[in-house]
C-alpha cells in the first residue's frame, strides 16, 4: 500500500511541476533575503525551502548561483528563482514527509555509504516498519558512467539520512539525474 501512496504523491509532484513556470517568478518577486539558521522557514509554501532562506544556502549564494553573492535587486531575484528551480517543490516534499517514530524499525540491503560526491558507487534499498507494517521506503542508486558523471536516483522518502531523526521527519523524494557530477562538490 505504501508503494501506491508514494506513486500517488509522485503523480501529484509531477503535476505540480507544471506550476513552477508560473509560481517561481511570482514567489521570488515577493521574497527577500532572510537571516540564516531560522529554520523552519515558511516562505514560498509548496515551492519554498523549509530548511533555507529564499536566497538559498551559503554554498549556493557564494558559488553555485548565476550571480554569486547577489541577494538583492534584480540579480538577487534571478538567484532566488534559480534556488527554487534547484529545489523544486521542496515545501510539498516536506508536507508529504513521514514523521519520525523511535519505535519504527529501519532495515536496508545494499551499501549505506554510497555517495556521488565521494565517488562511492552502489545502491541501497531501505524499508521502515512500524509494528510490522511497512510505512516507508527509500531506493538510492549512484551509478557512474564516465566523463565525471553518474546516474543519481533517489525514490521514496529520505530515511537513511541523519536528518530523519534530527528533524523528526523524512521528506518525500522523487529524483533521477543521469548527468549528476561524480566526485564534484555541490
Amino acid at each position: 500500500m505504501i508503494y501506491l501512496k508514494w506513486l500517488a504523491l509522485c503523480l501529484l509532484d509531477w503535476v505540480m511541476h507544471v506550476t513552477l513556470l508560473f509560481a517561481l517568478p511570482v514567489i521570488a518577486l515577493f521574497t527577500r533575503e532572510q537571516p540564516y539558521n531560522l529554520r523552519p522557514y515558511t516562505w514560498g509554501w509548496l515551492w519554498g525551502t523549509w530548511d533555507n532562506p529564499p536566497q538559498g544556502d551559503r554554498g549556493f549564494v557564494t558559488s553555485r548561483c548565476w550571480l554569486p553573492n547577489q541577494t538583492t535587486g534584480v540579480r538577487g531575484y534571478c538567484n532566488r528563482v534559480l534556488w527554487m528551480i534547484r529545489n523544486p517543490l521542496y515545501g510539498l516534499a516536506r508536507l508529504a514527509a513521514l514523521p519520525y517514530n523511535p519505535d519504527a524499525v529501519l532495515t536496508y540491503v545494499g551499501d549505506p555509504n554510497i555517495s556521488d560526491k565521494e565517488r562511492r558507487p552502489g545502491w541501497y534499498f531501505a524499508q521502515l516498519r512500524l509494528a510490522g507494517k511497512l510505512i516507508g521506503f527509500e531506493l538510492y542508486v549512484v551509478a557512474p558512467w564516465g566523463f565525471g558523471r553518474c546516474l543519481r536516483m533517489r525514490l521514496g522518502w529520505k530515511l537513511m539520512t541523519d536528518k530523519f531523526q534530527r528533524y523528526e521527519f523524512a521528506q518525500l523524494v522523487n529524483t533521477a539525474n543521469p548527468f549528476d557530477g561524480y566526485g564534484e562538490s555541490k
